[in-house]
């Protein structure tokens, strides 16, 4: 049952890790969280790494617990790609064999994470043959090393320099937007949206996705990352805004509510 704890424990700060990183070390900016969302998904890897955990730990040998603890993660990985897969028959069967031909990559990709779950359950069971001290001294590193592992395997879902970069600029853009009291006042970036100072509202949110693609304007230019920044005002005016290391500003214009997903 130990393996089983760990394995929560391990999945419950990854995913609160995972869905809050962002906001906090981007403290000011008004990015766009989902609560629900990061509630369901700190959830979902909770279960699932208890569920890693308790496989992982079942047997005696440690390398067999690692080898089918590892399996189990790909093989909840292939489930979980079915469930999402939402195209018809043929687009069904292709998944499925893209899925087949990275199921071992997958599982040696797992190895890491079961191998560090049965270090911590060998090294629970270690420190409980001791007594006094030296057993809570060595239950404290144990526990301190699951919650270290778990946020830093969270905190790769942090965004990307180019992508912090591009939410910044854009959020200083919009707030100097929403500064001007009159259309000439308003940033560049800004000057393509309609009305913007009698349209805009104080409140915000920003979201980002990153794309690689090429600079239009210089040919035969090779591919260059730019980011996407969708900005929505409670006044229900939402703009999209691609900045990039190739663009001098963030370039904003108008979109539809329903066509900017």
């Amino acid at each position: 049952m130990i393996g089983a704890l760990m394995g929560l424990v391990l999945g419950l700060v990854y995913g609160a890790t995972a869905g809050s990183i962002n906001s906090i070390l981007l403290w000011g900016i008004p990015l766009q969280v989902q609560i629900g969302a990061v509630v369901f998904g700190t959830i979902f890897a909770g279960a699932g790494a208890m569920v890693t955990g308790l496989i992982t730990a079942w047997p005696q040998s440690s390398l067999k617990g690692i080898l089918v603890g590892a399996a189990s993660i790909a093989v909840f990985g292939v489930i979980k790609a079915f469930v999402y897969q939402t195209g018809g028959a043929s687009q069904f069967v292709a998944v499925g064999l893209i899925l087949v031909s990275i199921f071992l990559p997958s599982v040696a990709l797992s190895l890491p994470i079961t191998g560090a779950m049965r270090l911590a359950v060998n090294g629970y069971e270690d420190a409980v043959s001791y007594s006094g001290r030296r057993r809570w001294r060595r239950l404290g590193r144990v526990w301190a090393g699951v919650i270290v592992l778990a946020g830093v395997a969270g905190s790769f879902s942090l965004m990307s320099p180019n992508e912090q970069a591009a939410v910044r600029q854009v959020n200083a853009v919009i707030r100097a937007g929403l500064a001007a009291h009159t259309e000439a006042e308003v940033p560049v970036s800004l000057k393509s949206v309609d009305n913007f100072p009698a349209r805009a509202g104080i409140h915000y949110t920003l979201t980002q996705r990153a794309d690689i693609g090429r600079d239009t304007s210089i040919a035969g230019s090779a591919g260059v990352e730019t980011v996407e920044v969708y900005v929505l005002f409670d006044t229900g005016l939402r703009l999209r805004c691609l900045a990039g290391s190739t663009l001098a500003r963030p370039l904003c214009s108008e979109v539809e509510v329903t066509g900017a997903e």
